[in-house]
């Protein structure tokens, strides 16, 4: 539940404009880590692994 808080925070602070110090692969990246915690969570019981694929399917879409 810990883990899912600070996804959900860190998914607020990449999607408000005031965040300036994240570039916008930098959003995508928590936004998708953040969907891929919860739906973790929802579906398995584990964050930390939904979060893994989230991560990794999002740097594997942005490499050329």
């Amino acid at each position: 539940m810990k883990n899912i808080v600070i996804v959900l925070v860190l998914g607020v602070l990449a999607g408000c404009n005031s965040t300036s110090y994240l570039t916008p692969e930098g959003e995508r990246l928590i936004g998708n880590t953040a969907a891929g915690c919860i739906v973790g969570e929802a579906l398995f019981g584990n964050c930390g692994a939904g979060a893994a694929v989230g991560a990794g399917a999002t740097i594997i879409d942005d490499q050329n």
